[in-house]
């Protein structure tokens, strides 16, 4: 007998480019860094928590796990998916600061 295994559907959601960007830009807040005279430098995305393991907020993919929650996804497997794109293992959602938004 042959197992025929369902596609994940948190990986049917996002494996469109388009849906993808989508989801980052709700789970992650955009910022736009400012120079010294005000005009906007570039945009990058943080989760908002210093990315240090004395910081007692911080909790790695918190912001994950709530935000695939509500859109009723699999967080494990949009974690697998954005390491992926990044070509890299993450440890906390806190080192995507930084990537260009």
């Amino acid at each position: 007998m042959m197992i025929v295994r369902k596609p994940d559907p948190t990986w049917l959601k996002l494996s469109a480019d388009a849906d993808f960007q989508k989801f980052m830009r709700g789970y992650l807040q955009q910022v736009t860094a400012i120079d010294q005279r005000g005009n906007p430098k570039h945009s990058y995305y943080t989760c908002g928590q210093d990315h240090d393991q004395l910081n007692p907020n911080w909790k790695p993919f918190r912001l994950l796990t709530q935000y695939c929650r509500k859109q009723g996804l699999d967080d494990y497997e949009a974690r697998e998916m954005i390491e992926d794109r990044i070509g890299r293992r993450l440890v906390c959602e806190g080192e995507l600061v930084g990537i260009p938004a």
